[in-house]
């Protein structure tokens, strides 16, 4: 796990910095939309479940897809994952109904995204 120095160095951090998720959560995203370019999408186990996993050029940490995200990138590029990769993305912060609550989520924007936005 890598600790960026400058927080070390001046005993200055949230939790998060330590206890760190291999996967993207919605609060990583502080609110704001973010463009990503698959760099390869495997099917991993996640708890009980065999889940698609997208890895990502600009980032170490991999998006556990849900049923929705999955969707939406097979009518963006096609059903194949293979051809996912090399393509860009956008994650938006959204929100979704989990057991009888609002949470936070990620959602893949619909629409294409051009490699020079």
């Amino acid at each position: 796990m890598r600790l960026n120095e400058n927080i070390i160095n001046k005993n200055i951090m949230q939790y998060t910095d330590i206890y760190r998720s291999a996967y993207l959560k919605a609060e990583d995203l502080s609110g704001r939309t973010a463009k990503h370019t698959i760099s390869g999408c495997t099917a991993e186990k996640v708890g009980d479940d065999e889940r698609l996993v997208l890895a990502f050029s600009e980032n170490d940490r991999s998006l556990v897809l849900n049923k929705t995200n999955a969707t939406t990138l097979a009518e963006i590029y096609g059903p194949e994952t293979g051809e996912w990769e090399g393509k860009p993305i956008k994650l938006v912060p959204s929100t979704t109904s989990f057991q009888g609550k609002m949470v936070k989520c990620i959602r893949i924007s619909p629409e294409r995204v051009t490699t020079d936005v």
